[in-house]
């Protein structure tokens, strides 16, 4: 019994840990779900999709340095007027209980539009983040090791458009 005690005391601070961030809750909440677009692409598959790339060009190193990416929007006008991911974040202690600083920030009218970066120390970046909240909702996670410098060529190579073109808008 006494070892019993000794090793829940010992798991109790893990479970905090477990616990997922604000953004993993978000993607949870509305992933799959009707009127959402889902995307997410493994580690694996960036890296497997680097070896198509000619392996002198920058985007083949970017890509196998990636982790993962998601990218959840909506896509239902109805939803999008009901939600705002940017308002989520916020009431849920993102943006003041995380190490995310505000790379780039954009307000127009009723949206906001967010890239916040998480240092992996070196002037490299462990995640790159997306906030798009109010109008139209999106929110883009890169995750691995980023160089600054590369982050167009990141999006390039995965041929993902970071805001909306005015014909879309």
């Amino acid at each position: 019994m006494k070892r019993l005690l000794i090793l829940a005391i010992l798991l109790l601070p893990m479970l905090g840990f477990a616990q997922n961030n604000p953004v993993d809750k978000l993607f949870e909440k509305y992933a799959n779900k009707q009127g959402f677009t889902t995307v997410r692409i493994s580690g694996a598959l960036l890296g497997f999709a680097s070896k198509f790339e000619d392996a002198d060009k920058p985007e083949s190193k970017l890509l196998s340095g990636l982790d993962g990416i998601r990218i959840l929007s909506v896509e239902d006008e109805k939803l999008n007027a009901e939600l705002d991911f940017y308002k989520e974040l916020e009431k849920d202690g993102f943006f003041k209980n995380h190490d995310y600083e505000v790379l780039m920030e954009v307000t127009e009218d009723n949206e906001v539009v967010r890239f916040y970066g998480k240092s992996a120390g070196g002037g490299k970046l462990s995640e790159l983040l997306l906030v798009v909240g109010g109008d139209d909702n999106a929110l883009i996670s890169i995750q691995g090791i980023i160089d600054p410098e590369n982050i167009g060529k990141i999006t390039g190579a995965l041929d993902i458009d970071v805001l909306p073109t005015k014909e879309e808008k």
